[in-house]
């Protein structure tokens, strides 16, 4: 890598990547709900792909999000509060607490969705095979730094 390609990756990594946050928030709020942050329709997703395996408890919500315990509670007690998720205990064991997505959660839910996968058709308009997998090499390498990296 030449000092050029350093030093824009530098640039993005120290200060536009909030900035891309911040924007990606924006788009978010106009395309899907403006009542929801984007940590919040992480947590609709997170409930809505662990639902199909029957895996939609608090305690597998916040190990799929990395979150603790406390702040899953804070994020779904706002959600339930704005409708669009809603609680209900197992019968099995009332420890359990599952959380389902409101008609209002599904459908914010789909349009976040589809901008996600609007936004990755176009960072991908334009690839070849082979410039598409070296992004997803170079993500998925950047991914394993990170996690490699992070607190336990």
């Amino acid at each position: 890598m030449n000092q050029k390609q350093l030093d824009i990756l530098n640039d993005y990594f120290l200060h536009s990547a909030l900035r891309l946050l911040s924007l990606e928030e924006q788009c978010l709020r106009r395309s899907c709900s403006k009542d929801l942050s984007i940590r919040e329709l992480h947590v609709l997703e997170a409930i809505s792909s662990l639902r199909s395996s029957g895996k939609n408890t608090m305690a597998e919500i916040a190990k799929y999000l990395h979150l603790s315990p406390a702040s899953l509670t804070t994020a779904i007690n706002v959600l339930v509060n704005k409708g669009y998720a809603a609680r209900s205990y197992s019968p099995l064991d009332r420890r359990v607490i599952f959380v389902n997505l409101t008609e209002s959660g599904e459908a914010a839910n789909r349009r976040y969705l589809d901008f996600v996968r609007d936004m990755i058709l176009r960072i991908g308009d334009g690839l070849d095979e082979e410039s598409a997998d070296t992004l997803i090499s170079t993500i998925l390498n950047l991914s394993e730094y990170l996690e490699a990296n992070a607190e336990a």
